[in-house]
């Protein structure tokens, strides 16, 4: 039901930000195809009263003129949907596919990471290299020697993280705290400047009046919480389809969505805990801004 519901959100939104009632695309829908929309099953659809096949879904996206990406990412959505407690559970790695669905309607996002800078806050550059670890060779590692040049096109998963930062944007209804371990900041990469570029995104990300980025510094030692190298909490706009927040992890193993209320407030009191061990937001800038000078400017 959870996946249906963000289904239904996300075809809700892109609707309306197409300026179009629900009576507008049933017409135009019975104008082009000829067949297939009621106002009821829209309606349904978009409340997640009931499910919608892909080629539903398909036959919507050519309507609203959606990317290709989203197209696809919206008709992996009404197929996983179909298979409700393997996808909840997260032993589907689809589990990224939904966990982007429900950030793109979050109202607020608390996330928490301790090895990479979150999706949201990550530049171009930064995210191809993560997406192309694994492709860099054990000699890289044993001399530092400089791989092979950097792809200069995001494709895949870098280039949806860099599409997802659109949603920074709309600062009247999204907030973004994250809590970013210090780890994160003075890691080496392979890329000369790369690192420095991310590290200015950063503090240019900071300034937005709706985005908080705390940093927790080496002396606070080991902490609680960190056991998982990230997760997010995700605030989700009331319904009765859905509960009001859900949590996405990451690790080794893969994607893991949790939604029950009692997993979600041990995430929210850990986020709570981790908050307070990190620097304030002031603290936090001078931090990186200090980081900034030692490594790239040491004169």
């Amino acid at each position: 039901m959870l996946q249906q519901w963000a289904l239904g959100n996300a075809l809700r939104r892109i609707r309306e930000e197409r300026g179009m009632t629900i009576a507008d695309v049933t017409t135009a829908m019975h104008e082009r195809y000829g067949f297939g929309f009621s106002n009821a099953k829209l309606s349904r659809i978009e409340t997640a009263k009931r499910s919608a096949l892909p080629r539903d879904v398909q036959d919507l996206c050519a309507l609203y003129g959606v990317s290709d990406m989203e197209r696809e990412r919206l008709m992996q959505l009404a197929r996983s949907a179909r298979e409700p407690e393997r996808f909840q559970t997260g032993e589907d790695s689809r589990g990224y596919l939904w966990f982007i669905t429900l950030e793109r309607i979050a109202t607020r996002i608390r996330e928490y990471s301790s090895m990479f800078f979150p999706g949201l806050l990550q530049t171009a550059e930064y995210a191809l290299v993560v997406e192309n670890l694994a492709s860099l060779s054990p000699q890289y590692y044993d001399d530092e020697s400089s791989p092979a040049e950097l792809p200069q096109t995001p494709s895949g998963r870098a280039a949806l993280r860099i599409e997802r930062q659109q949603i920074l944007d709309q600062e009247s209804r999204f907030q973004l705290h994250a809590i970013i371990d210090e780890n994160a900041f003075r890691r080496r990469l392979p890329y000369p400047g790369v690192m420095e570029r991310q590290l200015r995104h950063v503090l240019q990300a900071a300034s937005r009046p709706n985005v908080r980025i705390q940093v927790i510094p080496y002396e606070v030692g080991l902490y609680p919480g960190a056991e998982n190298t990230y997760w997010s909490i995700l605030d989700t706009p009331p319904g009765e389809q859905h509960p009001p927040r859900t949590v996405y992890t990451e690790s080794f193993t893969g994607a893991h969505i949790l939604d029950s209320e009692a997993e979600v407030a041990r995430m929210e009191e850990a986020f709570e805990a981790i908050s307070r061990l990190a620097l304030d937001t002031q603290s936090s800038r001078s931090l990186i801004d200090r980081i900034l000078a030692e490594t790239y400017d040491p004169s």
